[in-house]
């Protein structure tokens, strides 16, 4: 499999060893452009210090940059594990799911901060249970792909990408 294939591509299989290293790799490298683009940003004056953090956020166009840095650190990670995913002969919407159950809690902790003291219990409820099942699914994802071995032989994703003898091979 070839570079672009295998960062920005949502086809074929990779093995657990090509998703550890290239998560491990991308997330290294996405970590190291961050932090640089935020010391430029800091030297050059384009950004503000958090009051409550004491943390730099920058502005502007080395904030966009950072926001660009994350899109693609999130779509190789997904490309990724979709074809890790594919290994498994599972489809790589799965990786959907614990994204999901994050955001809608997210989304109900806003909706009940928005609410009345009186009335934020139940939002908090429901947003504590969608983050508890995000992250089991999460959990769960994170073993399928990092420790589980993959479908020997080709399965409807494509060939196995260790070579694996097919189970009518003759010897």
């Amino acid at each position: 499999m070839d570079w672009p294939q295998l960062l920005f591509g949502f086809k074929g299989r990779v093995t657990r060893l090509y998703w550890w290293v290239t998560s491990l790799v991308v997330s290294v490298v996405a970590g190291m452009l961050t932090q640089s683009l935020e010391f430029w940003a800091q030297e050059m004056g384009a950004g503000a210090i958090d009051t409550e953090t004491g943390a730099f956020e920058p502005s502007g166009t080395f904030a966009a940059g950072v926001g660009l840095i994350v899109l693609f650190n999130m779509w190789i990670n997904f490309a990724v594990g979709a074809k890790r995913l594919h290994d498994r002969d599972r489809s790589g919407w799965w990786l959907v799911l614990p994204t999901i159950g994050l955001l809608l809690a997210i989304v109900l902790l806003i909706f009940g901060l928005a609410e009345p003291e009186a009335e934020r219990v139940k939002w908090f409820i429901f947003a504590g249970v969608a983050g508890v099942v995000g992250g089991g699914l999460g959990i769960w994802l994170f073993i399928e792909l990092g420790f589980l071995k993959g479908t020997q032989g080709p399965n409807r994703f494509g060939p196995d990408p260790l070579g694996a003898p097919q189970a009518d091979a003759k010897i």
